[in-house]
């Protein structure tokens, strides 16, 4: 701080009045609060006390709580969801995907994956080569559910890309 703050901020200490700094504590003295108000009350029973009160009323009268479903109005809009359910045929849920469906999805999270890589400066990525990373793992064990392949794809980092992309360098020995 500079040495006009310093002056200004001893400025304002000094315009403090004699009242205001006798209702000011000394420093290590305690620091009264108007509440809790009465002597021998703590903060912990007046809780307990709010707390107690609610359960008196909830026993004493159940229309009165604030819990979902008990407040007025709550019954017609739960009516109304039920019969919008009921509503909803099972033909018109989701159907599953078809095995083309789903390829093409499983294609398009790895082409965006590949620009992912691209936008870090990795140019020569392709969706093919993001594929061929992760399902390489799934040859031993066998394709496993579909949320582990889009997580597989998702989660993928360069740096596991680029440790697949040495090996399969090394795999296929182009020098030879």
């Amino acid at each position: 701080m500079d040495q006009d703050g310093l002056d200004k901020k001893q400025q304002q200490a000094e315009a403090l009045t004699e009242a205001e700094k006798a209702e000011m504590p000394e420093p290590g003295e305690p620091v009264e609060y108007p509440y809790p108000e009465e002597e021998g009350e703590t903060l912990e029973d007046d809780a307990k006390s709010e707390q107690a009160a609610a359960v008196e009323l909830a026993a004493a009268d159940p229309a009165e709580t604030d819990r979902l479903g008990d407040r007025p109005g709550d019954d017609e809009l739960f009516e109304d969801q039920l019969q919008n359910e009921d509503e909803i045929a099972p033909s018109e849920y989701a159907e599953p995907l078809s095995d083309q469906e789903l390829n093409e999805m499983i294609e398009e999270m790895c082409n965006s994956k590949a620009d992912e890589f691209r936008m870090i400066g990795y140019e020569h990525v392709t969706g093919r080569e993001i594929w061929e990373c992760v399902s390489e793992k799934y040859q031993k064990t066998g394709t496993p559910p579909l949320y582990k392949v889009v997580n597989d794809i998702l989660s993928l980092k360069v740096t596991q890309f680029m440790n697949w992309m040495t090996m399969s360098i090394y795999k296929t020995n182009p020098f030879q």
